[in-house]
């Protein structure tokens, strides 16, 4: 078997361990005071990261294998970047804006292939910070946090 195609398969069966942790993870407790967010959170959390870094893996062994199908490529990074879109916009919501906004960021700016981190940590940060000075508290505009 290709080195390639256990790498994959490895991804996959990580992907589906972190659906089977998200599923069987327990829904309810553990918030504190009026956060929607507390430690009854923190296994779902974990299990989304599990999906997230999985999926990442398996889509960088398929787009390694896949360099001379330019359309392959492409259609990858498509697939990949709408997926971490709905799991941003879900996300939002259980976690918050201002902590998800900086990981989305970095990860989607991965994604579009940049590769400096200085430039990286600056654009995500930066955006975060800017939104929350201009939005949250100059024009006072509530955001999910």
């Amino acid at each position: 078997m290709a080195k390639w195609i256990g790498k994959s398969i490895l991804s996959l069966l990580f992907i589906a361990i972190g659906i089977v942790f998200w599923v069987t993870a327990p829904s309810s407790g553990g918030t504190s005071g009026d956060s929607a967010f507390g430690p009854g959170h923190f296994p779902k959390l974990l299990s989304a990261f599990l999906v997230l870094l999985s999926g990442f893996d398996f889509f960088r062994e398929i787009s390694k294998r896949a360099k001379d199908d330019a359309r392959l490529a492409f259609n990858m990074r498509v697939v990949a970047g709408t997926a971490l879109t709905f799991l941003y916009i879900y996300l939002i919501t259980i976690v918050g804006y201002f902590y998800v906004t900086p990981v989305f960021a970095v990860c989607l700016l991965l994604l579009l292939g940049y590769r400096k981190p200085l430039q990286i940590l600056m654009v995500s940060v930066g955006f975060t910070l800017m939104a929350y000075v201009v939005f949250y508290r100059l024009l006072a505009v509530r955001f999910p946090v």
